[in-house]
């Protein structure tokens, strides 16, 4: 299916048969809102050294930080997409605007790591019912000749919420401590809820039931998968709970793909993925994004902890990856008619590879200079063919359906970026433990070998406690 078929399903709102004259200051309220969900995927990455060294954190436990959220707000999306079709997407972004705030106050108080992985997974939940509703609103009050441009707008903004979360969080660390980061999000959730009162309620006119055996399946089934990808950089891929956890997450997966099959109301209608353009958009989208946050998420302990930066330095030195993004995601909507989806994202694509290629090539001395060319051009093709990707997957639904075509775009992102942490932190993991084994096993007690194979962190804590030539 083309995408100008495609198009032709969503040529006007259901519910706005006019131009909304205000549409432009909703796609701001929209923008703000996904900018602080986006943020928040990154501004933890900078506080992560100092939350390891204050909780004595192994790697496999900063992993849950990070997963913690993105996992929870994965597994939830296509369900808080259908919410906000069924009760009012406007309604259900308030709500998740609350939870979100609420769980961010608990974060910075948290006196564990057990705690604060708790109140990531309830940041997760609210954020979960704020980012579908956000470009379903948009789906709904642009019409389909303006709406290339709004979303290309709403990428952008989000990439900037990418970027600016690691200087934000560095910032934030340095000066005061990790818990400020989660400090942040409470004005922007103040200013979002007031801007609120300018976006007028949209849902499904259909009345269609909730999918809750779907929703509890697919959630149960993605955290039992990821849970034994991250576990298995501790344990060993052949551990009885990492058998244990692929073999439920299977179960409860294969047990959802049945659900959805013979339910009425699916909270996944498997019949978009009939469209190559949607489900390929779907698995680039994730791509994009298991790369992006793998990024984020090792540069910033690369240039602490590897290199001995502030985390400040940290944060700006990414910087450069989501202002062009920011560039680039824009300039693909703008280019979107003339030029073709198609070959935007292959452009972009191609790119963004060259610049992940690229920064294979970092070692312990590299200069910012080397860093720097990979981080521009992943962050310029990345925004190129993210705006592209995710216009093509909400042109592919009616607009009734904009909740779940939303809730697809925004799994894919953060399915992508919980399995890239997994995946790769689990990998990295296992590398560092060996090398650490063969590196100090009889060199220095084997209770200090098992401590500081825990991780970069712990190994920083257990130093300064050490004789200076052991610590060495």
């Amino acid at each position: 299916m083309s995408i100008a078929t495609l198009a032709a399903n969503t040529a006007q709102p259901s519910s706005a048969p006019g131009l909304n004259p205000q549409r432009w200051w909703i796609l701001a309220v929209m923008s703000l809102s996904a900018f602080m969900i986006f943020l928040d995927n990154t501004v933890v990455n900078t506080a992560l050294p100092s939350i390891a060294r204050d909780f004595n954190a192994s790697t496999s436990t900063l992993q849950w930080v990070v997963n913690g959220y993105t996992l929870i707000l994965a597994g939830l999306l296509l369900a808080a997409g259908m919410m906000g079709d069924r009760f009012g997407r406007r309604r259900v972004l308030a709500l998740g605007m609350g939870i979100f705030g609420a769980a961010s106050a608990g974060a910075a108080l948290a006196t564990s790591s057990e705690a604060l992985i708790l109140f990531r997974g309830l940041q997760g939940a609210g954020a979960a019912l704020v980012l579908p509703a956000t470009l379903s609103i948009i789906t709904d009050v642009f019409p389909r000749a303006e709406r290339s441009k709004a979303i290309g707008v709403w990428t952008g903004v989000g990439a900037l919420g990418l970027g600016l979360g690691p200087v934000l969080g560095g910032f934030l660390v340095d000066e005061i401590s990790w818990s400020a980061v989660f400090w942040l999000h409470l004005p922007i959730v103040a200013l979002a809820l007031f801007g609120l009162r300018l976006v007028p309620e949209s849902r499904d006119s259909r009345f269609l039931g909730l999918d809750i055996k779907g929703a509890i399946l697919a959630t149960g089934g993605l955290l039992a998968v990821v849970f034994g990808i991250i576990q298995s950089g501790d344990a060993g891929w052949a551990a009885p709970e990492v058998v244990a956890a692929f073999g439920i997450g299977a179960a409860l997966l294969a047990a959802f793909a049945l659900v959805e099959l013979r339910t009425r109301t699916p909270m996944l209608p498997f019949r978009f993925f009939r469209q190559r353009d949607f489900t390929g958009a779907v698995l680039i989208i994730g791509l994009i994004f298991f790369a992006v946050i793998v990024t984020f998420f090792f540069l910033t302990q690369y240039f602490q902890l590897v290199q001995g930066r502030s985390a400040l330095t940290a944060g700006l030195f990414i910087l450069p990856m989501a202002g062009m993004m920011m560039v680039g995601a824009p300039l693909s909507g703008i280019l979107s008619k003339s030029v073709g989806p198609k070959i935007l994202v292959s452009i972009g694509s191609l790119v963004a590879a060259f610049g992940m290629v690229w920064l294979t090539q970092l070692d312990v001395d590299s200069s910012y200079g080397t860093v720097v060319i990979g981080l521009l051009a992943f962050g310029f093709g990345g925004g190129m063919a993210l705006a592209p990707l995710t216009d093509t997957v909400m042109a592919a639904v009616p607009v009734d359906d904009a909740g779940i075509g939303s809730a697809m775009n925004d799994v894919s992102r953060e399915l992508g970026a919980a399995l890239g942490i997994a995946i790769t932190g689990s990998s990295v993991s296992g590398l560092y433990r060996g090398n650490v084994e063969d590196s100090l096993t009889g060199a220095v007690p084997d209770s200090l070998v098992e401590t500081v194979g825990q991780g970069i962190g712990v190994s920083a804590v257990a130093a300064q406690t050490l004789p200076a030539e052991v610590a060495a």
